[in-house]
């Protein structure tokens, strides 16, 4: 694949970027924490930008761009450290325009273009990627607890992830429907995370089928890998300026070679991790992509984004540390990125699985 953007990469790049500085800068994201919740109104602005319907096909009122189109504003958004769910809502809708039926899909995804936000309903207590669901989808109804749900307290709809007599799928259930019950809880990136329990809550609709169930965390697990590499990008540029500007017995810090080394290292594994997660989303685009690769490249993102924040925040000294110094947001974020849809050790044990298979 060629790994340069092309020019709509570039404008949707370009305009998001501005758009972001000027609407979502890191002051109105911390009221935004302070409330544990996204703000409607950018979210709405967003929607009319047509960021929502991007990957979505036109007959739905979307744009029909790519997973590698949609990933240019999703690193925008990461940058900001905007807490929205774009990426929940770009997951779900990819997935509900594969795998739901005709009904399903033009009753949920026009509502998605026009501003409907989605979250994932995926892990339940045993916090096992790959265990069979104990969420029961029956009679119209899902039955069952699941836990870290993203946005669940603030998304219009949920995709529940649940088996029907044994077999897995896809339950689609409104937030404010009966028998909907949220807990919030507190998470290390700030954003809004509940548990979230589910009692006889009537569906909206039924995906049935393991093969949509494997396509949603696997591609869940390839947008937040790429989450991953956009934190830690967005880490390293800011420690790159830092070293240059900050000043230590007579010189900035960035003129020591330690601090180049440990610099250089950072730039090759940040690098190396944009290649792996935009030929990973081409895969995904181009039909390509196997869960061995999935599991592979998250393994890879995720440890490199926990040691690029740790040695970002080691060459900032104790400023990086403190709560009103920016580079905390993606130190958050990103740590965050690293858990969700599998850690390290969770993704290498998959793949070693494969290999000895």
């Amino acid at each position: 694949m060629d790994f340069r953007p092309t020019e709509v990469q570039e404008l949707l790049r370009n305009n998001a970027e501005e758009f972001l500085e000027r609407e979502a800068p890191l002051d109105r994201v911390r009221v935004m924490e302070a409330e544990g919740a996204p703000d409607a109104a950018l979210w709405s602005h967003m929607a009319e930008l047509g960021w929502l319907g991007l990957p979505l096909e036109e007959r739905f009122g979307g744009q029909g761009g790519s997973l590698l189109d949609t990933a240019m504003l999703l690193n925008e958004i990461c940058r900001a450290a905007l807490p929205a769910p774009f990426q929940q809502t770009v997951l779900g809708g990819v997935v509900l325009q594969r795998y739901g039926d005709d009904a399903l899909k033009e009753a949920v995804l026009p509502r998605v273009a026009r501003g409907a936000s989605l979250a994932i309903a995926f892990l339940e207590a045993s916090d096992d990627l790959f265990a069979p669901f104990t969420v029961r989808y029956e009679g119209g109804s899902v039955s069952g607890e699941k836990r870290f749900v993203e946005y669940g307290a603030w998304a219009d709809l949920h995709l529940v992830a649940a088996q029907q007599d044994g077999a897995p799928g896809i339950a689609v259930v409104r937030r404010d429907a009966s028998g909907v019950q949220l807990t919030p809880v507190t998470s290390i990136g700030g954003i809004p995370v509940s548990f979230v329990t589910y009692d006889a809550a009537p569906a909206e609709g039924w995906i049935p089928g393991a093969e949509a169930v494997d396509f949603l965390r696997n591609l869940g697990a390839a947008l937040t890998a790429f989450e991953s590499y956009a934190y830690a990008q967005k880490s390293l540029d800011m420690t790159v300026d830092y070293v240059q500007m900050r000043v230590q017995f007579g010189q900035p810090i960035g003129a020591f070679q330690a601090v180049q080394n440990r610099v250089a290292d950072m730039a090759i594994i940040v690098e190396a991790s944009r290649f792996l997660t935009h030929e990973l989303l081409w895969q995904f685009d181009n039909g390509l992509a196997t869960p061995e690769q999935v599991s592979l490249v998250k393994a890879i993102t995720a440890q490199m984004g926990s040691q690029v924040s740790m040695d970002c925040h080691l060459l900032h000294g104790g400023i990086g540390f403190m709560q009103e110094y920016n580079l905390q947001f993606f130190t958050r974020r990103g740590k965050e990125a690293s858990l969700r849809w599998g850690t390290t050790r969770e993704m290498a044990e998959r793949v070693a699985d494969a290999v000895l298979a």
